[in-house]
C-alpha cells in the first residue's frame, strides 16, 4: 500500500484544488497506515473484498472529518484501479446475495505477484473466518491430492443439543442425505469452488493464527484438529481415500496431548469411537494420556451394550466389525 499515496490530477491548480489535494493526501496515508499489515481483526491486508474496502474508506473519512463531497469508497477503488495502483481479482461470483465476492489486489503487482493463493482468499472474504477441512489438508501437506475445492468457517456458539449418541444417529442420517452438501458455493477461482460454512466453537477447539505472508495471517485448524475434522466430515475432507492417507502418513507426527485435548473439550464420544478403531486399524499405539482415555471409551461401550454402530467414516458404508469400539472399519 506504500504505493498508493498518489494524488489525482483533477485536484490540482485552484486553492480549493490544493486543499483537495492535502485532503487526499492525507487520506491515503491513514490508508495506508491502517493496511500496512495484518492484525488478529484485520488478517490480510492484500487482498481484500470491495465490501471490506469500502467500509474501510468510509470509516477513515469518517475518522479524519472529511466532508460529504470527499469521493465515496467505490470512487476511491475505481480511482485506484484506473492508476494500477490495485487491480479486480477475477473470480466467478455464484450468487449476489450475502457478503461481496468481488475482490481487489492492492498495490502494484508483477504477473508472478498478481496470482492469489486460496488461501489467501478464503481469508480475505472472510476476515474471521476459519480456514478448514481440505483446504488445511493441503496447507499442512496432510494429503498429496490437489484441493477440488476449498472451506472457510464462520464460528458460531455452541447450543444446547441432545445427547452425543442421538446427536451422533441425526449427524449421520443428515451425513447420508447430503452428500454432496459441501456448504454454501460462495464463488470460484480458476475453476475451483469455495464454500463457506457454519461451525460451533466447540466442534473446532483448535484454531490458531499462522504467517501465510507479509500482508497475511490466517485462522486455520491445526494439523491435529484437521485430522479429527477428517474422519468426523470425511466428505468435505476429500473422501475416504484422502481421509485414510492423511492418517496414515502423519499419525506418528501428531501431538498426542493435543489429540486428547481436543476430544476432551468435543466431548463427542462417537469421534473417540472412531479415533480409537483407525488407531487399531492402523495398529498405533497412543502414549499413556491418550491411551486411558481411550480405555475409559471403551468402558463406556461396554457398559452400554444398546450403544449403535457407527461407520469408521460418516456416510461411507462399511461391514467388517470392530468389536470392542462398535464401529464398521472396512
Amino acid at each position: 500500500m506504500n504505493d498508493l499515496q498518489t494524488r489525482p490530477k483533477r485536484l490540482q491548480g485552484t486553492q480549493a484544488g490544493r486543499d483537495a489535494g492535502i485532503r487526499w493526501d492525507l487520506f491515503l496515508k491513514t490508508l495506508t497506515d491502517r493496511l500496512a499489515q495484518p492484525d488478529p481483526s484485520f488478517p490480510s491486508v492484500r487482498c481484500v473484498t470491495r465490501q471490506t474496502l469500502v467500509h474501510l474508506i468510509g470509516d477513515v473519512a469518517n475518522e479524519l472529518q472529511l466532508p460529504s463531497t470527499f469521493p465515496s469508497g467505490k470512487r476511491v477503488i475505481d480511482h485506484l484501479v484506473s492508476m494500477g495502483l490495485a487491480s479486480d481479482v477475477p473470480v466467478e461470483v455464484i450468487s449476489r446475495a450475502g457478503p461481496s465476492r468481488d475482490f481487489v489486489l492492492l498495490g502494484i503487482q508483477d504477473s508472478r505477484e498478481s496470482r492469489i493463493d486460496p488461501l489467501e482468499l478464503l481469508q480475505a472474504y472472510d476476515q474471521r473466518g476459519v480456514v478448514c477441512y481440505f483446504s488445511a489438508l493441503s496447507y499442512y501437506d496432510l494429503t498429496t491430492q490437489i484441493p477440488p475445492f476449498h472451506h472457510i468457517a464462520s464460528l458460531t456458539e455452541p447450543r444446547p443439543e441432545p445427547g452425543a449418541e442421538t446427536s451422533e444417529r441425526v449427524s449421520e442420517s443428515n451425513e447420508v442425505a447430503k452428500r454432496s452438501k459441501l456448504g454454501t458455493h460462495v464463488f470460484s477461482y480458476r475453476g475451483v469452488p469455495f464454500y463457506s460454512t457454519k461451525r460451533s466453537r466447540t466442534s473446532i477447539p483448535g484454531v490458531k493464527t499462522r504467517v501465510f505472508s507479509p500482508a497475511t495471517n490466517i485462522h486455520i485448524a491445526t494439523m491435529e484438529q484437521t485430522l479429527l475434522d477428517a474422519l468426523q466430515y470425511p466428505l468435505r475432507c476429500g473422501g475416504p481415500d484422502v481421509v485414510l492417507e492423511s492418517w496414515q502418513q502423519h499419525v506418528e507426527k501428531a501431538d498426542e496431548d493435543l489429540l486428547l485435548a481436543y476430544l476432551n473439550a468435543i466431548q463427542l464420544l462417537p469421534l473417540a469411537r472412531r479415533v480409537g478403531a483407525l488407531f487399531e486399524l492402523l495398529g498405533f499405539r497412543p502414549a499413556r494420556q491418550l491411551a486411558s482415555y481411550l480405555e475409559a471409551t471403551k468402558a463406556s461401550i461396554r457398559e452400554h451394550p444398546e450403544m449403535p454402530w457407527i461407520p469408521l467414516l460418516r456416510g461411507v458404508p462399511y461391514s467388517r466389525e470392530s468389536a470392542e469400539w462398535k464401529v464398521l472399519v472396512s
